[in-house]
C-alpha cells in the first residue's frame, strides 16, 4: 500500500511539473494560434527535420502585422508577455518612448527550448517599404526539440 500510494505521488508530481513547462508560455501560445485565422495578419512557418531520422529539430512561425490595420494585437502580445514572463529563464526587454517592450524572452518546456522575440520592423528597418510589405511589427517563435543546451553553443 505504501508503495502503491508512493508511486503514484511520484507519478504526479512528474506529471505536474511536466504540464507546468507546458504552460508557461501559454499565453503567448494562445495568442499565435488565435493569429492564424486573422484577417491582414501574415503567418510564415519552416519546419526543420532531421535528414536521418526525420524527426522534427525546430519549427519557427513568425507573425507579421501592421498597428494600423490590427490597432490593438500589439497590445493583446505585450499583456501576453507580461503574464508568461515568470515562466521564462530568459527575459531581455528594451524600454522605448517610456514602455517596456520584451524583445525576447526563453521558455524549456520539456526537453524543447522555446523562444519568442518582438521586433518593430519601423525601427529596425527604418521604414524600408520593401521590408515592411507585410506590417511593422514581427512576433517570431522558435522551438527546439530535444534540446541539448550545451551541444547547442559549445
Amino acid at each position: 500500500m505504501k508503495t502503491r500510494n508512493l508511486i503514484l505521488t511520484a507519478a504526479l508530481l512528474l506529471a505536474g511539473s511536466w504540464a507546468g513547462d507546458l504552460l508557461a508560455q501559454a499565453n503567448l501560445n494562445a495568442l499565435m494560434k488565435k493569429c492564424e485565422s486573422m484577417e491582414k495578419v501574415s503567418v510564415d512557418v519552416i519546419y526543420d527535420k532531421d535528414r536521418k531520422t526525420k524527426k522534427p529539430v525546430k519549427e519557427v512561425t513568425t507573425i507579421t502585422f501592421s498597428k494600423k490595420d490590427n490597432p490593438k494585437l500589439l497590445d493583446e502580445f505585450l499583456n501576453a508577455f507580461r503574464k508568461d514572463k515568470e515562466a521564462a529563464y530568459k527575459v531581455i526587454e528594451s524600454k522605448i518612448d517610456g514602455k517596456v517592450i520584451p524583445s525576447f524572452y526563453r521558455f524549456a518546456a520539456g526537453t524543447s527550448d522555446i523562444s519568442f522575440s518582438l521586433d518593430d520592423l519601423n525601427k529596425k528597418y527604418n521604414g524600408n517599404e520593401y521590408l515592411l510589405r507585410n506590417g511593422e511589427i514581427q512576433v517570431t517563435k522558435i522551438e527546439r526539440f530535444d534540446f541539448k543546451e550545451e551541444s547547442e553553443w559549445g
